[in-house]
Parts: structure tokens; C-alpha cells; sequence
């Protein structure tokens, strides 16, 4: 996850958790689905590679891009039943997917 460069609050409603890197806590930012999470990173990284090297109004667009992917992400969480990280961790064993975190440790 990109984004925060410090420390800082999770971007979700109603959620105090302290960040360092990123929009969400690591409990919201698995509760929304992959394809808006991986829409949210493309913006983003869309938006900074175009920062002062495209012209002004793409530069606007992509910055505008990116923030309608982050509102879809917190409206999405705002309506979403939250799953803490360790069950989405276990649910992944359980379908025999490839788990890259197992109780908050990088595998």
C-alpha cells in the first residue's frame, strides 16, 4: 500500500487505528474487495507519474481519477461488514489460496 508518508489515522469511518503507510488499517484495507483496491493503487500511481510532467489537465483528470477510487473504497467500508485481517488470513487457508500474511507476519 502506498500513500501516507506518516503517521496517521485509517482513512475508514469511525476507525481510530494509527497508520504508517497507506489509506487503511491493515483490518479495512482487506475488507474491500481486490478490484477497488487495485483500482485505488492504479490511480494513484497513475496520478504521481503524471505529477509535473503531464499537462495540467491531464494531471487534474488523474487526480480526480484517484479520488473517485478512494471514495468508492470508503463507501464501500461505510456499508461493508468489517473482517479483521487474521479471519481473512484464515479463510484464505481454509480455501487453500496462497496466504502471503498469517497473523499479521509476511510469510
Amino acid at each position: 500500500m502506498i500513500g501516507a508518508r506518516h503517521h496517521t489515522r485509517c482513512s475508514a469511518e469511525r476507525c481510530s487505528a494509527t497508520i504508517t503507510r497507506g489509506w487503511f488499517c491493515k483490518d479495512h484495507w482487506f475488507a474491500i474487495p481486490k478490484s477497488l483496491r487495485d483500482a485505488v493503487l492504479a490511480a494513484f500511481n497513475a496520478a504521481t507519474e503524471a505529477h509535473c510532467k503531464a499537462p495540467r489537465d491531464e494531471q487534474e483528470e488523474l487526480n480526480r481519477a484517484y479520488g473517485r477510487a478512494f471514495r468508492e473504497c470508503q463507501d464501500y467500508l461505510r456499508h461493508a461488514p468489517r473482517t479483521d485481517a487474521l479471519a481473512m488470513a484464515t479463510i484464505a487457508q481454509e480455501a487453500g489460496a496462497a496466504v502471503t500474511y498469517v497473523d499479521g507476519r509476511r510469510l
